[in-house]
């Protein structure tokens, strides 16, 4: 048995009633052991508010694409041809020189997108910090962003360097699998980079919102640090699977609907009702690793006071 659990075993009856790891199981436990309970409570106000905001921001932010494609090429019988194969360059090309230009659609549907996002944000802390019984304070939110930028974006962004550079070396060979190994795996590497800081934001804010022992700016960065960098292996199989999931799932209604083609208004009805529900889907995955995120903070908190205590 372990010395901590040993030890807090022999002073169980040293703790308050009102611990909130009296009765708990306190050896330390990775991410990895909260899943299924993070199963649980997503549909209280703020988790409800947490898909409202993810549905209108992917709403709002495909109505500025459509109305662009409107502009650029006019009304187009495009969707009557879905079912052709595009090759890689061709996906580059509307990609990287489509002429995305807000000033074409104007400023309205951005700024709408942009404040739906921020509903969404604000949601997800609201419904993270329900979870656990703490308050949404906004300087916890905004103290740990700005925390995330202090300790999370070099080291996750010379990361995901690294893999970009390896990935875009092995593209450069001109071998074509290789070439998709690098447009579709670069593509994960970059969206993962942006999950594990939203990651990182998660655990700083929580840090804030419960500190243990008092709140000391140095200690609570390298707790935060700790807290992600002590469980890589879990921590990181959630980012990606999580990535890869909800990429998987939007590529799949897109590839179904491109394999129907859209001549006629029942299909189109279909393709949207499945993207409508893969939005909520998503959604719901993302307050599930908020879930998962405060369940892991408030155990981690539990065991530090319990072993600060004896």
């Amino acid at each position: 048995m372990p010395w901590y659990r040993l030890k807090l075993l022999m002073n169980a009856d040293a703790l308050p009633p009102s611990s909130p790891v009296a009765g708990d199981d306190l050896t330390p436990r990775g991410p990895w052991s909260f899943m299924g309970a993070a199963c649980r409570g997503g549909f209280s106000p703020p988790g409800l508010q947490l898909l409202g905001g993810w549905l209108a921001f992917s709403l709002l932010t495909n109505l500025f694409w459509a109305l662009h494609l409107r502009n650029l090429i006019g009304w187009s019988a495009l969707p009557n041809y879905w079912g052709e194969i595009l090759t890689a360059r061709d996906l580059w090309e509307l990609t990287a020189n489509g002429g995305l230009n807000p000033h074409w659609v104007g400023p309205w549907v951005p700024l709408a997108a942009g404040s739906a996002l921020l509903w969404f944000l604000w949601a997800g802390w609201r419904h993270q910090a329900e979870v656990i019984g703490l308050p949404a304070r906004f300087g916890a939110w905004l103290g740990g962003a700005l925390d995330t930028l202090a300790i999370g974006a070099l080291p996750l962004g010379l990361l995901a360097g690294l893999l970009a550079f390896g990935l875009a070396g092995l593209g450069g060979t001109g071998i074509q699998g290789l070439g998709w190994l690098n447009w579709v795996g670069g593509s994960l590497v970059r969206l993962a980079f942006f999950s594990a800081l939203f990651l990182q934001w998660w655990l700083c804010r929580l840090g804030r919102a419960c500190p243990s022992g008092g709140f000391r700016l140095g200690r609570h960065l390298g707790l935060s640090f700790r807290r992600f960098w002590l469980h890589p292996v879990q921590w990181f199989a959630l980012v990606l699977a999580g990535v890869a999931l909800r990429t998987g799932l939007t590529l799949a209604v897109l590839g179904l609907a491109w394999r129907w083609g859209g001549g006629t208004v029942p299909k189109v009805f279909v393709f949207l009702a499945l993207q409508l529900l893969v939005v909520l889907v998503n959604a719901w995955l993302i307050g599930w690793f908020l879930r998962l995120t405060a369940l892991f903070l408030r155990h981690d908190a539990a065991v530090r006071a319990a072993i600060e205590q004896l």
